[in-house]
C-alpha cells in the first residue's frame, strides 16, 4: 500500500507501473501492475482480483486466478503453470468436485476437497 492516499499511476525507474486508488492497488480497465519483466497484476480495493480472466499473467506463461484475494476459479484450474501443470481452488483452498485437484506435468495426480488432500477416488 502507498505511504499516503495517493490515486493515480507512479511509473519506476524499470518502467514498472502501478495504479493506485485511495492508497490501494485498484485498476478499472486493466492491470494494476505492469512489471518491466512482462508480469501483470490485476487488483480491486488493495485485493488481487479479476473477473474475466487470470489476476496474474508471469511472462513465462504461467497464470494465476484470483477473486476477493483468494485463488479461486469456477471454470478450471486457478493455476496453469506454464509446464503444463494445474491446480484447481475454490475459495482459497485446493478443491476440486470432479477430479485431482493437482495434475502435475510429468502425471502425477493429487486429490483436495475444502483444502484437505483425500484418497485417490
Amino acid at each position: 500500500m502507498s505511504p499516503d492516499p495517493h490515486t493515480g499511476m507512479i511509473e519506476y525507474a524499470d518502467g514498472s507501473k502501478v495504479w493506485y486508488r485511495d492508497g490501494q492497488l485498484h485498476r478499472e480497465d486493466g492491470p494494476a501492475i505492469e512489471y518491466a519483466d512482462g508480469r501483470k497484476e490485476w487488483y480491486r480495493d488493495g485485493q488481487l482480483h479479476r473477473e474475466d480472466g487470470p489476476a496474474i499473467e508471469y511472462a513465462d506463461g504461467r497464470k494465476e486466478w484470483y477473486r476477493d484475494g483468494q485463488r479461486h476459479r469456477e471454470d478450471g484450474p486457478a493455476i496453469e503453470y506454464a509446464n503444463g501443470s494445474k491446480v484447481w481452488y475454490r475459495d482459497g483452498q485446493r478443491h476440486r468436485e470432479d477430479g485431482p485437484a493437482i495434475e502435475y506435468a510429468d502425471g502425477r495426480k493429487e486429490w483436495y476437497r475444502d483444502g484437505q488432500r483425500v484418497q485417490t477416488p
